[in-house]
């Protein structure tokens, strides 16, 4: 099987097979990465494979970039314009009491602000259980806190 070969595209800086551009132009139209592949002639059976490792390609990445960038461009929108919208059309649906669009327009707001996602905070806060000093007092107080703290596991392993 031969390899096909890389090509440089147009108003672009980046060395695509023509495959790998049919992906990329077929992705950005829906953002579906499994049908974008299947699209762009990869079998079905491992579309969502060759999407993955496709997505994960810094040269698709910077293609996809240079599509997107270039959609937004032709659409002149915007997503501050999207954004200015959604809160206007959920203040006006609230106060004519369509409280469905009203809610919808919110959960958009708050989905661009990823704040319908797991978030892990993990917070440690390390405290020294010994004491600093070296005197015999604080020696012998950090003695007894480990002999408390190892106590219990060295009963069970006896």
């Amino acid at each position: 099987m031969t390899k096909a070969t890389k090509m440089k595209q147009p108003n672009s800086e980046v060395m695509l097979t023509p495959q790998q551009e049919a992906f990329c132009n077929e992705f950005i139209k829906d953002l579906n990465t499994k049908q974008a592949a299947i699209r762009a002639g990869y079998s079905e059976k491992h579309a969502a494979n060759n999407a993955y490792k496709l997505t994960k390609d810094p040269a698709i990445v910077t293609r996809l970039a240079e599509l997107k960038s270039e959609q937004t461009k032709r659409t002149k929108i915007e997503a501050d314009d999207i954004l200015r919208r959604l809160v206007r059309i959920s203040e006006k649906t609230e106060q004519e009491g369509d409280y469905n669009a009203a809610i919808r327009s919110l959960e958009l707001l708050g989905k661009h602000q990823a704040m319908w996602t797991d978030k892990s905070i993990n917070e440690t806060t390390v405290t020294n259980a010994f004491s600093t000093g070296n005197s015999e007092a604080d020696i012998a107080r950090d003695v007894e806190r480990l002999k408390r703290i190892a106590a219990p596991q060295l009963k069970q392993h006896k």
